[in-house]
């Protein structure tokens, strides 16, 4: 279950967060960047009120904590989808997943981080990877996404791989702060698609209907997507030839996303694709 979208909103905002779940596949309650250090308490206690009010919203919620203990420690007992860890790094997922059991997504924004993002991706207790490229590119002295996202290239190559490695799911691409040219944030969307990115984290509500039009297929890919697989379920395993094109599995795996993809239902929270399993540890 892959969600299109994770928008974000600040942990302080509870009218916020309820639109968010309503707007986006998942939310992302904030307590880091969104919350000034003196609201953090206010924030704190907003956001577990919020999770404990409504069980069905708290299902599609994640929080994206501090490095501050008292985080943690005011989510403890509640049941929500997640926690975002920024800045992740080994030690600090380790300590995270030491103090709660809900699944986690190690934000990778430091260059350490990066380098250790298999690492990362191969805990028991991480479901995903996702860049935090503003910080990141501060870290690593190149341009701003927003202004040139090439000299990032070879991190978000990283990040998924490392993600596809371990058989988590495929991370969703990184915010952007262009929020007054949706030609451009669809464009910046689908260029990270075809890096092999899943949906997309945002910072406005307009930004998730983009993502959502972006991962919608068009009718000629899942009518012949659905050929594929049709043709595939009557093949036995033999070699498929369609429209002069050799039909292999990772074909049809692909069609297969395509099918359900264009099979989902709005109004679901998220999407049921073919995940990869985790691989068995040494």
């Amino acid at each position: 279950m892959i969600p299109r979208s994770w928008l974000f909103c600040p942990g302080d905002r509870p009218d916020r967060l309820a639109k968010a779940v309503a707007t986006a596949d998942v939310a992302i309650a904030d307590l880091e960047d969104a919350i000034a250090p003196d609201r953090r308490e206010v924030a704190r206690a907003a956001v577990a009120s919020a999770l404990r009010a409504d069980p069905e919203s708290a299902a599609r919620t994640w929080v994206r904590v501090t490095h501050d203990p008292a985080d943690l420690a005011a989510l403890a007992d509640l049941e929500f989808a997640g926690i975002v860890v920024p800045k992740a790094e080994p030690g600090i997922v380790e300590r995270v997943a030491a103090v709660t059991s809900v699944p986690l997504v190690a934000l990778v924004e430091t260059a350490t981080g990066l380098w250790a993002a298999r690492e990362l991706a191969a805990h028991p207790r991480v479901r995903t990877l996702a860049l935090g490229e503003y910080d990141l590119a501060v870290e690593l002295g190149t341009s701003p996404p927003d202004v040139d996202g090439a000299p990032l290239a070879w991190a978000r190559s990283r990040v998924v791989a490392a993600a596809a490695a371990e058989g988590c799911p495929p991370p969703p691409a990184a915010v952007s702060v262009v929020l007054r040219d949706e030609a451009r944030f669809r464009t910046d969307t689908e260029s990270l698609a075809r890096f092999g990115f899943f949906g997309r984290m945002c910072i406005h509500p307009a930004q998730a209907a983009v993502v959502h039009a972006v991962l919608r297929p068009s009718e000629e890919d899942v009518e012949r997507s659905r050929r594929i697989t049709s043709a595939a379920a009557g093949a036995d395993g033999a070699v498929l030839v369609m429209d002069g094109k050799m039909v292999d599995p990772p074909v049809v795996a692909h069609a297969r996303r395509i099918v359900e993809l264009a099979a989902r239902n709005p109004h679901n929270a998220q999407t049921e694709m073919p995940t990869r399993s985790r691989r068995t540890r040494r």
